[in-house]
């Protein structure tokens, strides 16, 4: 068996997927990355989780959280299905979509309309919309 040795990226210069859409290849300061599109959501599922320890092992484990920027958002049902589907539009136009069961959203909206009652002070450095 082969050694195994850690591929280090310290800077992203650019992204691009190849003609097939079987590969992301990423462009940076060593030899490009290309990750195959079977890992993606695995990727964005870890990504999130992994910024949040990574600033709490930055900042001498004080508990942060992480949020991506949303520049819209819109709901829609699938199609006869019942599922809704919540997608945010994130920077450079990437969506972000997630679905839930149809009965959920009246507890979201009790949530949401928590949040927004509770009129709490906030920390300077988070902005809810």
């Amino acid at each position: 068996m082969s050694d195994i040795s850690t591929f280090m990226l310290n800077s992203i210069t650019g992204m691009q997927l190849t003609a097939d859409g079987q590969y992301l290849l990423i462009h940076g300061d060593q030899p490009t990355a290309a990750l195959h599109r079977s890992v993606l959501n695995d990727l964005l599922v870890a990504l999130p989780n992994a910024i949040e320890h990574a600033d709490r092992a930055a900042h001498n484990g004080r508990e942060t959280g992480f949020a991506l920027h949303c520049q819209g958002w819109e709901v829609g049902r699938l199609d006869g299905m019942g599922m809704v589907v919540i997608r945010f539009r994130l920077s450079a136009n990437a969506g972000l979509s997630f679905s839930l069961p149809a009965g959920q959203i009246p507890y979201l909206l009790q949530a949401l309309g928590g949040v927004v009652a509770a009129g709490e002070a906030r920390a300077s450095d988070v902005t809810l919309q």
